[in-house]
């Protein structure tokens, strides 16, 4: 009995030897990396995480085939200090994009500061051939830079962003790279459009505002495939009443998801969004519609949204198959990620820029053939702005003397039992500052006149319907994200000169 009992014993720590064991595999050496940015796509809006109003297909295969992290979110949720931050690994405000108005600080010039810190060349001297393609929007104006100013080689320019130009060069150049650079790891980027034209799917009087739509696609070019993406994905589908067309809407409200939980707007919402004291609110401006879309109207815009994420979704799957055709994804990390989300309806409002989930939430997979698929990192923090450049210079070996707010994230894609040390990420808005935790949303908008500190538990209540600042049960949790607010963000307020915006609700000296 007792040898039994030691051979049961024995079968069970080799059992569970094994299974932590396949927990951590091996790192490949200078894997081939094929970074994918989407624009404006929600974290959670895919079939394989349970959404039956929408079919993602190839985005799905990546999450089957990888490690999806649920827990990641953005620098700034909008495209230009979203996408700044992912190229630099820098604050948008260091270089003074969307700082609230009224503060006054010195920035850093991002062209000249890409100039001394380019990452694409710096890929190349740990050996890597580096490739861009797609939108970029690194900037506005004089403060900008391009692709080209990171060192990349561009296949495909700034207006080529969709899968009937952008994703059939991407494939080339993968082709190209296979038969001319054998020895040579590559690093290529592919940055596409969609969902981001749910800001052209304009509705009026309960149907979609055809003349407006044709309005501003209008200019030639580019904006001729812009347009025809927009109206083929409206487009009613044959064997339906009005095939070929764009009405009756019955056919969009019959395939439209519901209208979201949190369709309602937030109480004690911050003014500079609801407008009240007579401020221009951010909810109904910058295409936001409230006030101007009813419940039939919202429930159109969802519709749009569907089958531009499914647009994506089928662009995905076309650059995985030339992936796959070239006979390099044996050894390449996929790296999937968006610049930010879609409101999407959640309390009445469409677009971006604001300090809700729906928005700063966005997806990050990562798939390599090395790795277990299916993986689901619900835990580790992760922010796609600053995190960014640290983990390609992880994976690609890269030596750099730049010391990163971010973190390299590479040892969590290859030991499922890695935790970073952090317990909280910054996410910036044109009107304030606020950070992320495990449990709770904090943020202070500096702007508008009431209702500036805000406080959500997303453990309890993640519609963030209501601001638990104002509630007596959450002081040790509201004081405690404030001590963290004021270390975390110390060099920003500074540079800031500590302004009272801020520094009234942090009840801390300098």
């Amino acid at each position: 009995m007792k040898r039994l009992t030691a051979l049961i014993l024995f079968v069970a720590l080799v059992a569970s030897c094994d299974r932590k064991t396949a927990t951590k595999v091996e790192r490949p050496e200078k894997p081939n990396i094929l970074l994918i940015i989407s624009d404006q796509l929600n974290w959670d809006f895919f079939s394989s995480m349970g959404n039956p109003y929408v079919k993602t297909p190839n985005i799905d295969r990546l999450m089957a085939s990888g490690v999806r992290y649920d827990r990641a979110y953005v620098a700034n949720p909008v495209c230009i200090p979203s996408r700044v931050s992912m190229f630099t690994g820098q604050r948008p405000t260091y270089f003074g994009f969307h700082v609230p108005k009224g503060i006054e600080h010195n920035t850093v010039a991002v062209k000249e500061y890409v100039a001394v810190n380019p990452i694409a060349t710096q890929m190349q001297q740990a050996g890597y051939k580096t490739y861009y393609g797609g939108k970029d929007h690194f900037g506005w104006k004089e403060n900008s830079f391009k692709p080209q100013d990171l060192g990349f080689e561009v296949y495909a320019n700034g207006k080529e962003y969709r899968g009937v130009d952008c994703v059939p060069k991407a494939i080339e150049t993968l082709k190209n790279h296979k038969t001319n650079y054998t020895d040579q790891p590559f690093f290529m980027v592919t940055s596409l459009m969609n969902p981001h034209d749910i800001c052209y799917a304009h509705i009026k009087d309960n149907k979609f505002d055809m003349e407006k739509i044709e309005d501003r696609t209008d200019g030639g070019g580019w904006q001729d495939l812009l347009r025809e993406s927009v109206l083929a994905n409206l487009r009613i589908p044959e064997g339906e009443e009005g095939a070929g067309g764009f009405e009756p809407t019955d056919y969009y409200l019959r395939n439209s998801p519901p209208l979201p939980d949190n369709y309602m707007p937030q109480s004690n919402e911050p003014t500079i969004i609801s407008g009240e004291n007579g401020e221009d609110g951010m909810a109904a401006s910058f295409g936001r519609y409230r006030g101007q879309y009813d419940s039939t109207d919202w429930k159109l815009h969802r519709f749009a949204y569907v089958k531009f994420v499914e647009e994506i979704d089928r662009e995905v799957g076309q650059l995985l198959d030339g992936l796959e055709a070239s006979g390099m994804d044996k050894n390449t990390v996929i790296i999937f990620t968006s610049d930010h989300g879609e409101m999407n309806g959640a309390h009445q409002m469409a677009g971006k820029g604001l300090f809700f989930d729906e928005v700063c939430h966005v997806p990050f997979v990562v798939t390599h053939p090395s790795l277990a698929g299916g993986r689901v990192d619900d835990s580790n923090l992760v922010s796609n702005g600053l995190d960014l450049v640290p983990t390609l210079f992880g994976l690609a070996g890269v030596s750099s003397a730049r010391q990163f707010e971010g973190k390299d994230l590479s040892a969590l894609f290859f030991d499922a039992d890695e935790k970073l040390d952090r317990t909280h990420i910054p996410v910036e808005v044109s009107t304030g500052m606020g950070l992320v935790s495990s449990d709770f949303y904090y943020g202070i908008y500096f702007n508008g006149s009431e209702n500036n500190e805000q406080l959500y538990d997303m453990r309890k209540k993640p519609l963030q319907m209501e601001n638990d600042a104002l509630d007596a049960e959450y002081e040790e949790s509201l004081n405690a994200n404030r001590e963290v607010f004021r270390k975390l963000n110390k060099n920003t307020l500074k540079s800031f000169d500590f302004p009272e915006g801020y520094m009234k609700f942090l009840n801390q000296e300098n």
